[in-house]
């Protein structure tokens, strides 16, 4: 069997995190620290080009609405930034789809015995294999057929794994859910702060009220008051829309490259472990 030339898959040196020298979550996991400074300056720049046009309708219910739509800006981007990091570590993670641990040959038959080959091979290609998905759930396999020697538990390892897999892949999503869900209540809050305001003044103008001029004047209040309440519904409600959205395309295309990891398995690995199998029988 020869090998091919060698890869440059290296999670170390690739790895959205580990290139900026921060801890990185396993797999498509993402550090919250470094999601949440990422999103810190995205949304800082982002207030900062509103401060440029002052005068339109997003600077006015972004910058004149209050505290609660700052928190609604941040953990937006916050999210958004969790899904930008999670879309690079994804690609990152199938550039191992690219990879082939077994030859191309049909006839060839994994055993114990050519384990090592199996694992010389794929250590020459890449770097910290154990830290891709596709690998992590090849290794344990290959591992547990070398040490045991038992064909019948390999496909068991896999598919346990994958299901381990899946587990991670739910979790990763945890502090996203968080977001989405403080958003929206965050809008609302905003909506009882706003009419409290607004009734709270025409109710003071109302019982105080001895001319109109006086009940000009609480109307702006109340206008304002109204602003807030509204305003600030609708951005918690536009912003937990969009990162929905974007949260369930991302999570379609991981759910996609988990299944892609499972037919890999079962193409290159547990394929052909069922010739070992068979000719044990016979």
């Amino acid at each position: 069997m020869n090998a091919p030339a060698k890869s440059t898959l290296s999670w170390e040196r690739q790895d959205i995190e580990r290139k900026l020298l921060f801890p990185a979550g396993k797999h498509t996991n993402v550090n919250p620290l470094f999601s949440l400074l990422l999103g810190l300056v995205m949304a800082a720049a982002c207030y900062g080009l509103l401060k440029l046009w002052p005068d339109s309708y997003l600077s006015k219910i972004w910058l004149e609405r209050g505290i609660l739509p700052y928190f609604i800006g941040v953990f937006f981007f916050w999210g958004l930034a969790i899904l930008m990091v999670k879309r690079k570590k994804l690609a990152l993670q199938k550039a191992a789809l690219g990879v082939r641990v077994t030859p191309l040959d049909y006839e060839y038959v994994l055993t114990p015995t050519s384990v090592d080959q199996i694992l010389e091979l794929l250590y020459k290609q890449v770097e910290d294999p154990e830290r891709f998905v596709l690998f992590s759930r090849i290794l344990r396999a290959l591992s547990n057929l070398k040490n045991l020697g038992r064909v019948s538990d390999v496909e068991v390892i896999i598919r346990s794994q994958s299901d381990v897999d899946q587990n991670i892949l739910d979790t990763s999503y945890s502090v996203l859910r968080g977001l989405l869900w403080a958003m929206p209540v965050l809008g609302f809050i905003g909506t009882a702060v706003g009419l409290s305001a607004a009734i709270g003044a025409f109710g003071s103008t109302l019982a105080e009220m001895s001319s109109l001029e006086p009940l000009r004047e609480s109307l702006k209040e109340v206008v304002s008051g109204l602003a807030v309440a509204f305003d600030t519904t609708l951005e918690g409600l536009v912003c937990t829309l969009i990162l929905q959205m974007m949260l369930t395309f991302m999570r379609k295309q991981e759910e996609e490259f988990l299944l892609e990891c499972d037919d890999y398995c079962h193409r290159w690995i547990i394929g052909r472990l069922k010739l070992v199998s068979g000719e044990a029988a016979n």
